[in-house]
């Protein structure tokens, strides 16, 4: 039932040998990425957020981690919560943070990273605009325009990376790594795109790239011969007007002939025309870019992220030769522990990643600390509150739902030794996930599914599927404690025609329960809406959405919905928005468009309109339940996203 479950007891050997980086040896080839998290104080500096936070991964086994990219100078800061490298008096909390990292076996790396366009230096109380290599306005209106640096203030920013390096190795770090990649300020000189200088620092690749190999040359002065440096660089810009794949191997080259150690590759900038990250970019889709590399660069090792969320297809590209090392951000957030899982054979318990980008990449974007949908302790690792630790009292406990807020409530449970028994009406677990796993760009969903099915079956959970609980059954078990977690269901909007027997259920749909017909009018734009739309236009059916809002896809992160709009775009979907669907008849539906009726042919009408909350049982219970203990978690309290349910059921099932 749950194929996607990694194999227990496989060994990814190739993980687990020894790499040298320079004349630093580490002791297997998993890095954890530089990770805006926005953990560090505001002027800054670094508190037990930040090194709570990272010495977690390394005691999870990482063998390097690598911190969030630190700032050269306050114009280069581009989010609230980045840490600062500008300053003497930061080094103190910079060494709490290496020797946290260090003590436990990890490399500690820490980098170099000025945001340039991309910084806010008004709304972090400064009064002057962006910088880059030349005066332009952002694609993306959360960004500012920005002004063009002068040739002495160029000079001063490669000063202030050398000082910044200086910091790093002075704090007691490993290595130091330089970020020069996804649309931050070396990457702005390195494209054509984005810097039209005619003056040394622009013009021909060659320099454009000056910026970024001054920047290297001041670092290894600063640092000596003997210290690791690893310079980040893109593969591809993956943007029209970008640098080109070869452009980036000849720059690449120059890294390496002015001293890098060790290249690490990505894809793409934030104003990047198609996706990268995403759920429909296919595991391991970006290792050709690192092929290419390899063939051209032999002498230092090639590190890669970006759509490696599982260990299986990194450690073959490390046995083939493709990459040397997996580097890795949103896998290591979603579980600290998987390189020492991958170590112990134990892979099956690796919480993966579903490329959400909910609680990292969104929250990030718009100024909040990071979280995560699959892993509710990211950033409170050092509060006592998040901790699961044993019961002081151990209880019979009840939960009624198999979706994600059920499961986890049930896994941290019985993590901490109560007994635990899992009722779930339907014949398998997963609840909406299930869904959501089927439509055609979701289907990593489906990893979290079998990673909550295996952690059941390991920690005893005891699961009873095609059984609903009733209130009955409850009071007759007489739990210690009961957590309800029974889910919303669809609502069927009461207008006339909706009890035709060509209008169905979204969730019928997508589970293969309804038939549709040729042309269909999805009633919902929302995230249930615009994935059933998806998934019949990929059956070649000729699909219409009909939304009340003003845009479609109000409930999908910002960083997924516009690769939705444009794949449906390109199916043909067509988009009613500001609509209504009055009534449902036999010449066809009846929609109003901001006052205008128009009737539409329609074989099906699809209802993919808001969900309410199930209460039913907790209603059915009322006051006869003999449980002195009840909780409500996920979508039975309120419709929400997996992302609420699932830290629901940790909240509850962290402190029963």
């Amino acid at each position: 039932m749950y194929e996607d479950l990694l194999k227990p007891g496989t060994k990814y050997a190739n993980l687990l040998k020894p790499i040298k980086i320079g004349k630093m040896t580490v002791k297997n080839r998993m890095k954890y990425a530089a990770t805006v998290d926005n953990f560090a104080n505001s002027d800054g500096s670094l508190g037990d957020k930040e090194i709570s936070y990272l010495e977690e991964r390394a005691k999870g086994g990482f063998g390097i981690v690598t911190s969030m990219g630190g700032f050269t100078d306050p114009l280069g800061k581009g989010y609230m919560g980045q840490m600062g490298l500008h300053k003497d008096e930061f080094i103190p909390g910079m060494k709490k943070l290496s020797d946290a990292i260090k003590k436990h076996g990890a490399k500690s790396v820490a980098q170099i990273m000025h945001t340039g366009r991309y910084a806010h230096p008004h709304e972090y109380g400064l009064g002057d605009a962006p910088v880059g290599p030349t005066a332009m306005a952002a694609k993306i209106p959360r960004y500012h325009p920005c002004r063009e640096l002068s040739v002495a203030e160029i000079k001063q920013l490669i000063e202030d990376h050398g000082q910044a390096a200086r910091r790093i190795k002075t704090a007691g770090f490993d290595g130091v790594e330089i970020c020069g990649i996804v649309g931050y300020l070396i990457a702005n000189f390195l494209c054509a795109w984005s810097n039209k200088r005619t003056d040394e620092y622009g013009g021909t690749l060659e320099k454009r790239a000056r910026f970024y190999l001054d920047i290297l040359r001041r670092v290894r002065k600063e640092v000596g011969p003997d210290y690791p440096v690893i310079c980040r660089v893109n593969a591809t810009d993956h943007m029209d007007g970008g640098n080109t794949e070869e452009e980036y191997i000849k720059v690449a080259k120059w890294l390496v002939d002015n001293g890098a150690d060790a290249l690490s590759i990505t894809v793409g900038w934030h104003e990047s025309n198609e996706p990268a990250i995403t759920q429909e970019i296919k595991q391991g889709h970006w290792l050709y870019l690192a092929t290419n590399m390899k063939n051209e660069i032999k002498n230092v090792p090639i590190v890669m992220a970006y759509r490696l969320n599982r260990p299986d297809v990194p450690d073959k590209a490390i046995a083939d030769g493709i990459i040397d090392m997996w580097e890795m951000c949103r896998p290591g957030i979603a579980d600290p522990e998987l390189p020492k899982k991958v170590t112990e054979g134990r892979p099956e318990d690796i919480a993966t990643c579903p490329a959400c980008n909910l609680g990292c990449f969104m929250r990030i974007f718009f100024d909040s600390t990071m979280a995560c949908m699959i892993n509710p302790r990211v950033g409170r690792e050092y509060e006592e509150a998040a901790k699961i630790k044993p019961a002081k009292k151990k209880k019979n406990i009840i939960v009624v739902g198999g979706g994600p807020a059920g499961m986890e409530a049930a896994r941290v449970a019985a993590m901490r030794g109560h007994k635990v028994t899992l009722y779930e009406k339907s014949a398998r677990l997963g609840g909406q996930l299930n869904l959501a796993g089927a439509t055609p760009f979701c289907s990593d969903w489906n990893f979290m599914i079998a990673y909550y099915a295996n952690q059941m079956n390991k920690l005893g959970v005891k699961v009873n599927l095609n059984t609903p609980a009733t209130a009955d059954l409850i009071n007759k078990a007489k739990p210690d404690a009961l957590i309800l977690a029974t889910g919303a269901r669809q609502a069927r909007p009461n207008i006339p025609g909706v009890d035709k027997k060509n209008v169905v259920m979204a969730f019928d749909v997508i589970e293969g329960k309804a038939k549709t017909g040729q042309e269909v009018l999805v009633w919902g734009g929302r995230a249930v809406g615009v994935q059933t739309a998806e998934l019949l236009a990929s059956q070649g059916k000729k699909v219409t959405i009909v939304e009340d809002a003003k845009r479609i896809g109000r409930d999908i992160n910002a960083f997924n919905i516009w690769g939705f709009r444009h794949r449906m775009a390109k199916a043909g979907v067509k988009i009613l928005l500001s609509s209504k669907v009055e009534s449902i008849g036999d010449q066809g539906v009846v929609v109003n468009t901001e006052g205008k009726q128009q009737t539409l042919k329609a074989d099906t009408v699809v209802i993919a309109m808001e969900m309410e909350a199930d209460k039913g049982l907790l209603e059915e219970l009322g006051s006869m339940a003999e449980v002195e203990e009840i909780h409500s978690v996920g979508d039975c309290v309120a419709p929400r996203k997996a992302y609420n349910a699932v830290h629901d059921g940790f909240r509850v099932a962290v402190q029963i």
